[in-house]
């Protein structure tokens, strides 16, 4: 049997090889760390495509933006038509009474519009004429004048519209 010395001598060469072992691996452990570092320096983080998804990115947020102005814009005429409709709906309620001056008024457009002779006037069932002179006729029915005139009365209730 062989002895390896007094039990001091043997805790002694113990805590030498874990003093070994401990600075071997704080050694291996530095260089590994300064490899990292240096790596990471000189490590390139550029996205490539980069500005492509920039372009991308910024073409999809101008197309939300614009689908929203354009959704704001077509309730806005929606909300618009239906309130047209309603003061053109309202109107023709009053049409529908005619009074034999306002006939008359009618009467005398038509023929303006006609040849000279002989008219037949044929009363309108929504309110209005129709006037005829021989082969030729003008409707100056109510519906048929709202028709002539709905560039003019739709332009103008379209500035008055407020919403």
């Amino acid at each position: 049997m062989q002895t390896l010395g007094s039990p001091a001598s043997v805790v002694a060469s113990i805590r030498e090889d874990g003093d070994a072992e401990v600075e071997r691996i704080q050694e291996a452990a530095a260089t590994e760390l300064a490899t990292i570092a240096a790596e990471t320096t000189s490590m390139n983080v550029a996205i490539g495509d980069r500005d492509q998804q920039l372009a991308a990115a910024r073409r999809e947020n101008e197309e939300r933006i614009a689908k929203q102005e354009w959704e704001g814009r077509r309730a806005v005429m929606q909300q618009r038509e239906a309130w047209i409709q309603r003061v053109v709906a309202k109107a023709q309620e009053g049409w529908s009474a005619s009074s034999a001056e306002s006939l008359d008024a009618l009467v005398r457009e038509a023929r303006s519009r006609l040849p000279d002779g002989d008219c037949e006037v044929i009363a309108s069932p929504r309110g209005g004429c129709i006037v005829r002179i021989g082969d030729l006729s003008f409707d100056n029915s109510f519906e048929a004048r709202s028709r002539r005139l709905e560039p003019e009365w739709r332009g103008a209730l379209s500035g008055m519209y407020k919403p």
